[in-house]
């Protein structure tokens, strides 16, 4: 991974013939998910557990989830001790925390909270929603969900570590669902998103698994998604596409592309009101199509990127596309009616060819620059 360091020396002065330097080095920046921390178990003010039978939702007598939901307020931390939560009906967090007191749900220390929509037919509008503002899911996992595995309606709030597979639509969505109000400032973090499809069944909604990406970024302004995984997602790994001022940062996109898919690693934009997305420091590989597009977004950003072993194009670049320092190896495509494209230091603008040190996805050295290549300067690593 690239490392970004800072080293201050600076003169104190002479004493006693010693000369005192002082040095302040930047953290390493990695690239996909990070461990998360556990919220301390002091803090915990409802705990729930599977089938809990509990109306105070306390340690000794847990209640379910649903109850849960109805009792939290600003700054309480809701510990869901591990195990399946089968979701008969919808779960809707309504919670209003606040930026320094929001509504934590995550799994109790230690344990894992799964929910499982598996008992429901593809169709059924069975979902996990966060409609409130302010909450932080933690650490859980989403499986089997019949729809989207978590739809996030409302604005500034955190997922963080979850782990969303096996949905029949998105893995994690934000969209308004409706009115246009909400769905903004969410951070999407140390995620990983996999296996999400709607291959087979081939009404408007799953659309032979055309509507099922890993991460769906779909109204909303100033979303953010960082150190994130997707990967095997029937249609893209992640897509933004009519949100205005998303982020996509120091992510993995992997082997998406299924049925009537497109099969993008990160789409970065869309139709209107498209706008504005950064993409910076991510990989995507072996995706079918394409490793990154700007699908008509407007003023689309994206500096540093590595795109490798892509179906059909490394980049796909549309009008109103920045494309600065990225490597991709493959062809960089550009529509002969494409306009204001602006292309600065990126490897299919430099002369000879990339040579990676391993193209071993289980390797540290993946997709690292070999250094005598004249390379190692630019892409994500």
């Amino acid at each position: 991974m690239r490392k970004y360091s800072l080293c201050l020396w600076l003169l104190a002065g002479l004493v006693s013939g010693l000369i005192i330097h002082a040095a302040a080095v930047a953290e390493t920046k990695s690239i996909g998910p990070k461990p998360i921390i556990s919220t301390d178990i002091t803090k915990g003010t409802l705990f729930v557990k599977p089938n809990g039978t509990g109306t105070f939702c306390i340690l000794v007598q847990p209640c379910d989830i649903w109850i849960a939901a109805l009792k939290a307020k600003a700054g309480d931390v809701i510990f869901l001790r591990g195990g399946t939560y089968n979701l008969y009906k919808n779960l809707r967090i309504m919670n209003t925390g606040t930026a320094t007191a929001p509504v934590v749900y995550e799994s109790y220390p230690g344990e894992l909270a799964v929910f499982d929509g598996s008992q429901h037919a593809k169709g059924t509008n069975i979902y996990i929603g966060v409609n409130g503002n302010f909450i932080h899911v933690r650490g859980i996992e989403i499986k089997n969900m019949p729809v989207q595995g978590i739809w996030v309606g409302g604005s500034d709030n955190l997922i963080d570590g979850v782990y969303a597979h096996h949905n029949g639509l998105s893995g994690i969505q934000v969209s308004t669902h409706g009115d246009g109000t909400g769905g903004s400032r969410n951070i999407i973090r140390n995620s990983t998103s996999s296996y999400n499809s709607g291959v087979g069944v081939y009404d408007s909604t799953y659309d032979n698994g055309g509507n099922s990406d890993g991460i769906a970024i779909s109204t909303g302004l100033d979303n953010r998604i960082e150190n994130c995984l997707v990967h095997h997602n029937s249609d893209d790994g992640i897509d933004t596409w009519r949100s205005v001022n998303t982020y996509v940062g120091y992510s993995i996109a992997h082997s998406n592309g299924a049925g009537d898919g497109d099969g993008n690693g990160i789409k970065a934009g869309g139709t209107y009101p498209s706008a504005n997305t950064v993409v910076d420091h991510n990989i995507a590989y072996s995706n079918r199509t394409r490793g990154f597009t700007s699908n008509a977004g407007v003023n689309v950003k994206f500096t540093h990127n590595t795109s490798w072993n892509n179906g059909l194009y490394a980049f796909a670049l549309d009008s109103h596309t920045k494309a600065f320092d990225n490597i991709g190896v493959g062809t960089a495509y550009k529509s002969s009616a494409a306009i204001n494209i602006v292309e600065e230091n990126n490897s299919w603008q430099r002369s000879g060819n990339v040579a990676f040190i391993s193209t071993d996805s289980n390797s540290v050295d993946f997709l690292k620059p070999a250094g005598s290549g004249g390379f190692e300067d630019i892409g994500a690593m």
